[in-house]
């Protein structure tokens, strides 16, 4: 019971700080190229199906002049798969290793990409989710190997690109590099699992039938590699009087399920009146999200409780109510 009282003493703790800033916070890019929760920094390794091709990038030299000759880089495109069977496209571009971090070194290509009769510029860039932002195509070097998301151009005068279906990377004038078929969510084994476990679930569920509700927090840890899921259940108890069950547990950054204990307060008094509180462990969940939208959640009580106390097991499925501003995560 030491850690679940523990992590509400670190949760309550933190709301007494405070923190000032004249930032109005962020907004939602509407030129998105893929669903925001579909890509965190870093980017993903290449997997599933793709394209792989070596083109001839200009190089410069040690001043940053042009040299007027060329290196044969390695370029390889391939998809990641996103919530409601949408995929983004990323990119990189590799050097032999025999020539990583030389001179004369390879400009990063400028790339185009042909589809429905349009060819328009592809902004690529290093960090995903970005508005406006950019590589230096056809201006900066890179020195060993350089992975990109293809974004939406911020020029509203070019053609948008739908990176979901059929299309072909080009060099602008009509050179075509490599063909990508339409995304195929069968090909990729990760489509049909529940998302990763991140930011981008933060919000308050419901279950409009049942009058419950379920509240969700994944919050940073100062643990490398881990994340930690907040999690209060709003419900009732033999009763029909309103219940609450709460914890929190830590896990690993990647993993799509959390499985922890829920506890269950009494002996407290209205707005933090006279009483004598306690906590004690009611049960287990196990917490999974379908998609953008449904939180999952699998129960089971412990037994022997007390008999005021709620208690059964089973499965239920929670629809969103709230997303956090600027993490939203939607088709």
């Amino acid at each position: 019971m030491k850690r679940f009282a523990s992590a509400c003493v670190l949760l309550l703790a933190g709301f007494a700080q405070v923190a000032y800033a004249d930032s109005s916070g962020p907004l939602l890019n509407p030129d998105r190229a893929y669903p925001p929760s579909c890509l965190a920094y870093p980017l993903p390794a290449a997997a599933g199906p793709g394209a792989q091709v070596q083109i001839l990038a200009y190089t410069i030299d040690s001043n940053y002049a042009f040299t007027g000759a060329t290196e044969q880089i390695t370029l390889t495109l391939w998809r990641s798969p996103c919530n409601g069977n949408t995929a983004a496209l990323l990119g990189s571009v590799e050097r032999d290793p025999s020539r990583d971090n030389t001179f004369p070194a390879p400009l990063i290509p400028a790339l185009y990409v042909s589809q429905n009769g349009h060819e328009s510029w592809a902004r690529i860039a290093a960090e995903p989710n970005t508005f406006t932002a950019g590589l230096g195509e056809g201006i900066d070097p890179f020195f060993s190997s350089l992975t990109f998301v293809f974004e939406e151009p911020y020029d509203t005068s070019v053609p948008y690109v739908d990176y979901t279906s059929a299309l072909a990377l080009t060099n602008g004038s009509g050179a075509t590099f490599a063909s990508l078929g339409a995304y195929n969510p069968a090909q990729y084994p990760t489509s049909g699992l529940p998302m990763q476990i991140s930011g981008y679930q933060t919000g308050n569920y419901g279950d409009a039938a049942g009058g419950q509700g379920v509240q969700v927090e994944v919050a940073e840890s100062s643990t490398t590699g881990q994340r930690y899921l907040v999690l209060a259940w709003y419900t009732y108890d033999s009763s029909n009087i309103a219940y609450w069950l709460f914890n929190s547990t830590a896990f690993n950054i990647g993993a799509r399920s959390a499985t922890f204990p829920l506890g269950y307060f009494s002996g407290g008094g209205f707005a933090g009146g006279p009483g004598s509180v306690s906590a004690a462990p009611w049960g287990n969940v196990t917490v999974t999200f379908p998609d953008c939208n449904h939180m999952q959640m699998t129960y089971g009580s412990d037994a022997g409780l007390p008999a005021e106390v709620p208690t059964g097991s089973g499965t239920r499925t929670f629809t969103r109510v709230t997303a956090i501003n600027g993490a939203t995560c939607d088709f």
